[in-house]
């Protein structure tokens, strides 16, 4: 085999091997929920996930540092990875554990969902969709990957979420994916130094399982 041929050959070969894989190992966590697979992102899987929320309507939600957007003139270009291409995300959130959303169907990065410190300590999951994925009930999908990540992959017993007072999208979706509105901090600050009204939302379960996969080691035991 000619080394371009085979260059190419292993490439296709690692992104049938990432985009079937179906259990977690220490490389990361999979999970499946209809036409919808969630991953550990490679490189260019996390900057197209990011590229999902970096439009003006999500950003009136999340509020990420001005550095954390794609830009509009290169967010298209990022939206257009194929997934299962790039290499590995080395630089991962030392406090969050991020599954990119990718429509197996569409072939596209879709979304990201991650369970990650919340503002007391303690295990909070949250997510955000592409723009033309928003409005057709997959937030509901979205959020309830996170709790089947906190709950049967990472171990974690209970789970908050937050969204901002207003944000009626956000709370029916994590309701309709199972969480129950419960009292919280009246506020939150946002990545951008934005203090906003906050909803507070939470799902327990009594027994929970950790796969093979890396592990949230740093939440304190006692928020547990």
């Amino acid at each position: 085999m000619l080394p371009a041929t085979k260059g190419i050959f292993d490439r296709l070969t690692r992104r049938g091997r990432l985009m079937t894989k179906r259990t977690c190992d220490r490389q990361g966590h999979v999970l499946r929920e209809g036409r919808f697979l969630f991953r550990t992102p490679t490189a260019w899987e996390y900057a197209a996930a990011v590229a999902c929320g970096s439009d003006p309507a999500a950003q009136r939600w999340l509020g990420w540092q001005a550095d954390s957007i794609v830009a509009r003139r290169a967010r298209a270009d990022a939206l257009r990875v194929v997934p299962g291409t790039g290499p590995d995300w080395v630089s991962p959130d030392p406090q969050s554990v991020d599954l990119v959303m990718i429509d197996v169907e569409a072939n596209r990065c879709v979304g990201l969902v991650s369970v990650h410190t919340g503002e007391d300590g303690g295990p909070e999951t949250g997510g955000y969709l592409a723009p033309d994925y928003r409005g057709r009930g997959n937030g509901r999908i979205l959020f309830a990957a996170g709790l089947t990540l906190a709950h049967d992959h990472l171990g974690l017993s209970r789970v908050r979420a937050g969204a901002e007072v207003g944000n009626i999208a956000s709370a029916r979706s994590l309701q309709a994916a199972g969480l129950a509105r419960v009292a919280g901090p009246p506020t939150y600050r946002l990545p951008d130094g934005r203090v906003t009204e906050a909803w507070w939302f939470e799902h327990a379960v009594p027994r929970v399982t950790r796969c093979g996969g890396p592990q949230a080691t740093w939440f304190p035991a006692s928020l547990l």
